[in-house]
């Protein structure tokens, strides 16, 4: 990749973007480290040195000619090669786990398999999969013994062929990633009902807020004690009705369907989201620590899919969100399957959408370049050049890029889809108005701060790396009125 060069070179200004470990600004500038005698991209995960000891950079020959050498852990060289070594690194570390869960016992298992340390590895599954090795590692593993029992293995074989040693140590990190035990999630085939049993502390309130975006959706239909919601399931629409009851939540949907049910309800839920390391880590910060107390057990919940997200994100681009919901609303409606018995209607599968013209969108009220924008979107899916539903087996750098080449995709849609549609902990999407009207409000109480530009919210929210997504999804919480209201620009 070639050089980028910025225009203004004014060195205190790019140690201040440096700090930000951006990885926009890969490509822009290299940093030089005097006391190590190595240069680094600016997103590079190393510790930042002090301003007097470092020195910036055009290129990368530019660096060596002043006698320092590249740094190991960013690999600046293979970057500006367009070399994207570490993105193939955990990519092919991270499918050799999921084909073989059995044979990653551990940590130590998967750093043997990267050719990595420890310390290592955690950076690199921090880096591109925002999750610590050993909770992907959990989650890989879960997802295995699910898989063998919805084939019908027994829990105590399924267990053992997933290679956990522990009985104890199985059913706890089974109950804590799936809601239910082993026997539970066995039973789901021959059921049309499920109860899940929700974290200590859960908050309903953001949920409902999400799903009732909308108080006319033909989607949705949400009440104070749950919501239901209609998606589409290998060409069919399902829906399912959840109730909020005392720590659980009770989940009917379509007999023979529990399965596809439990896996949206979870993301819906926002059951992975690891809101307890948030709080204990930042619930004395002095920006957001107030809001974090006042606000424990929030959770972010997803769409079903992750297309849901892809298509919401576009429709929402740069108009309010009446607009956004009203146009959403249309969509649903012309193409979205039903559901015989609730009336609901699907969001429409990639697949339909892609199938129609922009005459077709402009009659719902769609502008010509949102139109083209949607059906690029759609089409990209639908052919597999977007992938979104696998957007999770990739480095982060590496979806980024495949959305990115989606005419009309850009940073904001990106990372939006990351949080919402994917489920990744660090995403900011900081030109949202939202972040930066209620970033303003904790700035000054009184309504006088001036609402920061997309760098300045980068930086204020930079500290809660590597739990950015949870950050922001506090401070558009905070943005509900009096009455409960949603205001969220997301």
């Amino acid at each position: 990749m070639p050089a980028a060069r910025i225009v203004k070179w004014n060195d205190d200004a790019l140690y201040q973007r440096f700090l930000l470990r951006d990885h926009a600004d890969d490509g822009k500038f290299l940093t030089g480290v005097l006391t190590t005698g190595i240069y680094c991209l600016p997103s590079c995960p190393a510790k930042r040195p002090r301003r007097e000891n470092v020195r910036f950079f055009h290129s990368p020959d530019e660096a060596r000619h002043s006698g320092l050498r590249p740094c190991f852990r960013c690999r600046p060289d293979s970057f500006y090669r367009g070399e994207e070594f570490h993105e193939t690194l955990f990519e092919q570390t991270a499918a050799r786990a999921r084909n073989n869960p059995p044979a990653f016992h551990g940590i130590d298992d998967l750093a043997k398999a990267a050719g990595l340390s420890r310390t290592a590895l955690n950076e690199l599954f921090r880096e591109h999969a925002h999750e610590s090795p050993g909770t992907f590692l959990r989650r890989v593993r879960i997802g295995f013994v699910c898989q063998l029992l919805e084939n019908g293995m027994k829990p105590a074989e399924a267990a053992a062929s997933a290679g956990y040693g522990s009985a104890s140590a199985f059913h706890q990190q089974f109950s804590a990633h799936t809601g239910l035990t082993p026997a539970a999630w066995s039973n789901l085939e021959r059921t049309n009902c499920f109860i899940l049993r929700l974290p200590k502390g859960y908050r309903k309130r953001e949920i409902l807020d999400f799903f009732g975006r909308d108080r006319e959706s033909v989607s949705e239909r949400v009440r104070g004690d749950g919501f239901t919601k209609c998606f589409e399931v290998d060409g069919k629409a399902i829906a399912v009705d959840i109730v909020f009851s005392g720590g659980t939540a009770v989940c009917s949907t379509d007999r023979g369907c529990c399965y596809a049910a439990h896996r949206a309800v979870v993301r819906m839920l926002g059951l992975d989201s690891d809101a307890a390391s948030f709080e204990r880590q930042f619930a004395q910060d002095e920006l957001l620590g107030g809001l974090i107390r006042c606000q424990r057990g929030l959770r972010i919940p997803l769409t079903p899919e992750a297309w849901e997200a892809l298509g919401w994100a576009i429709m929402g681009q740069q108009i309010s969100l009446q607009a956004a919901v009203g146009l959403r609303r249309g969509l649903i409606e012309a193409l979205g399957r039903q559901h015989e018995a609730s009336g609901l209607r699907a969001f429409p599968a990639a697949s339909v959408l892609a199938n129609v013209d922009i005459e077709f969108l402009r009659k719902l009220k769609f502008s010509t370049s949102k139109a083209e924008y949607l059906l690029a979107a759609a089409r990209a899916v639908a052919n597999g050049d977007a992938p979104v539903d696998r957007i999770r087996n990739l480095s982060v750098r590496h979806a980024a890029r495949m959305l990115g080449a989606i005419r009309g995709v850009g940073p904001w849609t990106v990372q939006y889809v990351f949080l919402r549609g994917a489920g990744f902990a660090d995403c900011l999407p900081a030109g949202d108005a939202g972040l930066a009207r209620g970033l303003a409000g904790f700035a000054g109480s009184d309504g006088s701060a001036e609402r920061p530009d997309e760098d300045g919210v980068k930086t204020a929210l930079a500290k809660f790396s590597p739990f950015r997504s949870l950050a922001a999804c506090h401070v558009w919480a905070s943005l509900n009125n009096e009455r409960g209201e949603t205001k969220h620009d997301d």
